[in-house]
């Protein structure tokens, strides 16, 4: 996958800090980070982000971006810069990252009692489950669609049972997960149970149903922005925390277990946890989300069709 969400982005420099970004539909982040680290940054050798935090100032539109790199503190073990990414001459987000090296051992390492809860079913037989032969604890399905065209990429699975508490050939790189971070099911539609098109409830049952007649097949799962539009909410991401525990493979991961949750939804006002795990369920991420929970009527201005509102 590293080459399919790379290209489409098209990161290139155009100055010792600065690069353009291309927009695509199918895309919404890039990798600037990891590419400044390693193509300007050599000498720090400290090729991995360990922590990224984003403040999201105002909604990106579709155009490409300007995102410029400052260096605020470099060190032996961890060095931190502040990027800036702007769309025609206005800021639109800032972030920071903190660089390691996760082939350098910094300290002791020491197991922990934390475990998933609930405990997650038995990982798929994924051999099976390419061949199309149905697995007794999960139901495969491929959501497609005009509003977030990269999903019929990834082959999701549901628990069969459905989710434990109220509420192919591309391979997945740091990049891709970082991107997948935000992948998630909207926990607002989840916890309001509003049928929307994240809604993991309305997920699931379309997906067990599917399963009953069409065992191991994944289900076609699709969307449209008519559908889109009919949403009484939709979620703002305030602020998006994303900490690294782990370098990924050279070749890359096939498949991630993600487990999401939220504490509270209160005015508007929500926190989203996500948990990424490989396939022998060690930790490879997590990330936390403020997110703002809007009626659906303020996202568009009055009178200016699909200019998206600021916060």
């Amino acid at each position: 996958m590293t080459s399919i969400l790379r290209k489409p982005i098209d990161l290139q420099p155009t100055a010792h800090n600065t690069y353009r970004a291309s927009w695509h539909s199918d895309w919404a982040v890039g990798n600037t980070a990891e590419t400044h680290l390693r193509t300007q940054q050599p000498t720090l050798n400290q090729p991995d982000v360990l922590n990224l935090h984003v403040e999201f100032l105002r909604a990106c539109e579709r155009s490409d971006s300007t995102v410029t790199v400052h260096p605020l503190k470099t060190g032996a073990l961890a060095s931190t810069f502040q990027l800036q990414l702007s769309q025609n001459g206005e800021l639109k987000a800032v972030a920071l990252a903190t660089s390691t090296n996760f082939d350098r051992p910094l300290g002791p390492t020491v197991a922990t009692a934390w475990t998933p809860l609930p405990p997650p079913r038995p990982r798929p037989d994924f051999e099976r489950v390419l061949r199309h032969e149905a697995d007794p604890n999960w139901v495969p399905a491929i959501y497609s669609g005009e509003v977030i065209p990269f999903t019929v990429r990834i082959l999701v699975f549901d628990p069969r049972e459905g989710f434990p508490v109220d509420g192919g050939e591309e391979r997945i790189d740091s990049t891709t997960l970082a991107f997948m971070t935000d992948l998630i099911p909207s926990m607002s539609d989840t916890l309001l149970k509003n049928g929307g098109l994240y809604d993991a409830h309305a997920f699931q049952e379309k997906a067990r149903k599917w399963a009953e007649e069409n065992p191991g097949v994944p289900a076609p799962l699709t969307n449209s922005l008519a559908e889109a539009m009919k949403a009484t909410t939709h979620n703002q991401t305030v602020t998006l925390d994303v900490e690294f525990k782990r370098r990924l493979p050279p070749a890359g991961l096939q498949f991630v277990f993600m487990r999401t949750t939220t504490k509270m939804l209160l005015d508007g006002r929500m926190d989203t946890d996500l948990t990424v795990h490989n396939e022998d369920m060690e930790i490879l991420c997590t990330s936390r989300q403020v997110i703002f929970v809007l009626e659906a009527g303020r996202k568009f201005k009055k009178g200016r069709g699909s200019t998206p509102t600021k916060l």
